[in-house]
């Protein structure tokens, strides 16, 4: 009986990471004019591909921000040759704001914190479309300053 229970958490387990991987996919909405656009909670994983390099990661909500980390690396090396370690990225977006990974490929990934930090949106898509998003934000964060 025992082995039967133990059967039926590990079913449940691989049904949850499948349905976390499918979430982001389903949460998405409508594709913003930068490319696709998901939207997280706080510690939902979080994968991507852009250019030769991957990302993955999740954020949490912290003192009304979100504290985001995330691991990139390089997509994959050719057999034989060492591939390169990953780099760690922390970064604490306050609600509005954007933060940016680009690939020397042309594809880019933007964060931005929502509204009281609830979740985290992404955008994945052409990096010059993504950068005028971001600094069509930061011009509309200013202004709002003032």
């Amino acid at each position: 009986m025992s082995r039967n229970m133990l059967s039926m958490s590990g079913l449940a387990g691989v049904i949850a990471v499948s349905v976390s991987t499918w979430i982001p996919t389903a949460s998405s909405g409508s594709p913003s004019p930068a490319g696709a656009e998901a939207r997280y909670l706080p510690v939902q994983s979080m994968s991507y591909e852009f250019g030769s390099k991957t990302m993955s990661g999740y954020f949490v909500e912290q003192s009304s921000a979100c504290v985001v980390t995330i691991m990139v690396a390089e997509k994959g090396a050719p057999e034989g040759s060492a591939t390169p370690s990953p780099t760690r990225v922390r970064l604490v977006l306050y609600p509005g704001q954007i933060a940016g990974l680009d690939s020397e490929e042309g594809r880019s990934l933007n964060f931005r914190c929502d509204e009281d930090a609830a979740t985290l949106l992404v955008s994945a898509g052409d990096r010059d479309d993504l950068v005028a998003l971001q600094a069509l934000a930061l011009t509309k964060d200013i202004a709002g300053k003032q």
